[in-house]
């Protein structure tokens, strides 16, 4: 029987794992007229800078909620302070209070829902790989005995080990911290694939400079996921207030017209368009809350 490789890591990062407690995000907010927000970069386009400028469809997503929340709150004005996250971190930010959203490309899961809380869905996807379109490698199978990048702290890391035990594909891991060094792995062939969200892949091979010389899989990891905006654990009165900016830019169209924006139309950073239209269970999913 072939032995399962283990992890093998390689810039491992290992974030603070003590969590605090105090008042509820709402209150703070209103007193501070400041909200605080976690975002990563260099996922476009759901989330990128720009000129310094923190931009992409969830950033403006969560600019529509925080408009919500200034109206729901009474004051007159409510000012925005994003802070970049690192990715292995995020969580123990949030139980620290060191944020009050994060608006990044985080999916919800069972495990995760234990730390920390999540607005509605928004967005869905699937785990896919990139690889050098040469080496013709189209399915996970593909990928038995070799070493494939992904993030450290990630779920999709959790399906790819999952699967691996499962379906005994001797893959080794090769750990990243950040989408640039996985990506770097497989141009340089230390890692044959490169594993995560397929929207994530799709922004970021459209960001890069020889983008025709990649090929995403085909085959999937797992059933399609949820992305939602994470919360501090337990704060029913801000998720709902969350969801409730979320419901109102599904009623007015503003969260289609977001959508369009960067996954139909060029990105304002590379030029090209995604070309990833809204998928059914996204276009559902924002038909009910806007119903």
């Amino acid at each position: 029987m072939a032995m399962i490789a283990p992890v093998v890591a390689a810039t491992c990062w290992a974030g603070p794992s003590t969590a605090g407690d105090g008042p509820s995000a709402l209150q703070t907010i209103a007193a501070a007229k400041r909200i605080t927000i976690g975002f990563r970069a260099g996922y476009p386009p759901y989330s990128d800078l720009l000129d310094g400028r923190p931009v992409g469809y969830v950033i403006d997503l969560c600019r529509q909620v925080v408009d919500g929340l200034r109206r729901e709150l009474g004051i007159d004005r409510l000012d925005v302070e994003f802070i970049p996250i690192p990715l292995a971190a995020r969580f123990a930010m949030m139980r620290e209070g060191r944020m009050d959203m994060e608006c990044a490309a985080t999916t919800i899961t069972a495990e995760r829902q234990r730390q920390v809380s999540f607005s509605a869905p928004i967005f869905f996807t699937a785990t896919r790989f990139v690889a050098l379109r040469r080496n013709g490698y189209k399915t996970f199978a593909d990928l038995a005995g070799r070493t494939v990048a992904s993030l450290a702290g990630t779920s999709e890391t959790g399906e790819l080990n999952a699967a691996n035990r499962r379906r005994k594909l001797n893959i080794a891991i090769l750990l990243c911290r950040e989408d640039a060094e996985a990506f770097a792995a497989v141009k340089t062939e230390r890692a044959a694939a490169y594993v995560m969200d397929d929207v994530l892949l799709a922004g970021v091979m459209a960001g890069w400079g020889r983008s025709d010389d990649l090929a995403m899989s085909e085959d999937t990891l797992g059933a399609t996921e949820a992305y939602g905006i994470m919360l501090p654990l337990g704060d029913d009165a801000f998720v709902q207030a969350v969801n409730a900016g979320l419901r109102a830019a599904a009623a007015s169209g503003r969260w289609k017209e977001i959508y369009d924006a960067w996954f139909l139309t060029p990105d304002p950073a590379t030029g090209r368009t995604p070309n990833l239209p809204l998928s059914p269970d996204l276009k559902a999913s924002i038909a009910r809350m806007g119903g």
